[in-house]
């Protein structure tokens, strides 16, 4: 979190703490990725970019891919997959319908192609 001044940081906490209450203790989700998708989509007056966990670098809504199947904004999830022997790094994610779209790329990959464009 290097690129956060601390106010935004400060804020950043706010947002997931109220994130978590609203949609963990709730019991909506127990993710709390999820939460915060959400809380930003729904709730959040000021949407901040969307951050790969690993990385600094932020992914605006503007770069994110689109669902195939709902035309939901994407979320990168960066875990590492071995499915039928293939090995994926990276997995684009519907919150929506729960879709998931393997990816032989990396995030830093991933970061490289969607600035470019």
């Amino acid at each position: 979190m290097k690129n956060l001044s601390y106010d935004e940081f400060k804020e950043r906490v706010s947002d997931l703490a109220k994130a978590r209450k609203i949609f963990i203790v709730s019991g909506i989700t127990n993710n709390i990725s999820v939460a915060f998708d959400l809380y930003q989509e729904i709730l959040a007056e000021d949407k901040k970019k969307v951050f790969i966990s690993r990385m600094n670098s932020p992914i605006s809504d503007a770069d994110r891919p689109r669902c195939g199947e709902c035309n939901a904004l994407l979320r990168l999830l960066v875990k590492p997959r071995i499915i039928d022997g293939e090995s994926y790094p990276t997995t684009w994610v519907c919150n929506v319908c729960h879709a998931e779209y393997y990816t032989t790329k990396t995030a830093e990959e991933w970061m490289e192609e969607l600035n470019d464009n």
